[in-house]
């Protein structure tokens, strides 16, 4: 699964973000590397590491998170680190929910968003698959991992007698390469060094990805209201629904006004027509 789906399992659903550092093979004591000084030391390489790659700086330093949690863990040789980022914007008073057809969700915000009105509100649906397993060979073999694919893009409601001139609108998307087009029998790395080079192989991949053009669906909602704190939404969204049959993941992200910049406020994923792994009991 993809981080938003393990946060959205564990009962989360602000903005959020994962950083990661650490190898993808597990250094015994035969293999011949000097053991690990500190682990103070461990952490400030692995900021260091961090702080020069692009997409990991941009999650430290983007200011809309408000709260991090961080996983260490260390033995002689080994130190991984993760950082999961979140905002703190948003309070349901009924999270997103699918039923018949619809979706629905209301609730208020908090810590400086602002709607000038329901145009400010912005709600996109995007669509993963089912997840599935992974090997250790594919999982190896990967660098990144994107949203999925937008679906749809929810509107107000217009008065009876008017008429929305667009039914799509054109969107760039740019996916990261799919793990599962890895082979299953590709073994895993066999040392450190062969892990760097899978890691380096699935970086190059992921930098050469060409954009593509996707025309993203429309879907007027039957209520969509905003307030200075409040907002409330339904929306029939069978049309969605009946293009992926087999169910998947689908993520809602709910956009606001904060400082005057427009910033996801909430993250949410709903595993629909599919039964979450039992790794995580949703609340």
């Amino acid at each position: 699964m993809k981080p938003y789906m393990r946060y959205s399992l564990t009962g989360g659903y602000q903005s959020n973000g994962e950083n990661g550092s650490g190898s993808d093979y597990c250094i015994k004591a035969s293999d011949g590397y000097a053991a690990n000084k500190s682990a103070k030391r461990e952490i400030d390489q692995a900021m260091a590491g961090l702080l020069i790659s692009p997409g990991h700086r941009r999650n430290i330093l983007n200011k809309v998170h408000r709260k991090v949690n961080i996983g260490l863990a260390w033995d002689s040789y080994n130190f991984q680190i993760y950082q999961h980022f979140k905002g703190d914007y948003v309070e349901y008073d009924k999270l997103p929910v699918i039923e018949n057809g619809r979706i629905s969700l209301e609730g208020i915000v908090k810590n400086g968003v602002e709607f000038g009105d329901e145009r400010d509100l912005g709600i996109q649906i995007y669509y993963d698959p089912p997840p599935s397993e992974l090997t250790r060979g594919q999982v190896s073999r990967t660098y990144c991992y994107d949203l999925g694919i937008q679906v749809a893009a929810l509107r107000p409601p217009l008065k009876r007698g008017w008429r929305y001139p667009q039914t799509a609108y054109p969107k760039t998307y740019n996916p990261c390469p799919d793990p599962h087009d890895v082979p299953a029998d590709a073994p895993p790395a066999q040392s450190h060094d062969e892990a760097h080079d899978l890691w380096q192989e699935a970086y190059d991949a992921s930098k050469s990805r060409k954009e593509q053009t996707i025309f993203v669906p429309w879907i007027t909602a039957s209520k969509l209201e905003v307030s200075d704190e409040s907002f409330s939404v339904t929306a029939n969204i069978n049309d969605v629904l009946k293009k992926y049959r087999r169910g998947g993941v689908y993520t809602i992200l709910v956009w606001g006004d904060i400082d005057g910049e427009r910033a996801v406020i909430s993250e949410y994923s709903i595993f629909h027509g599919i039964t979450p792994p039992d790794t995580y009991t949703p609340r």
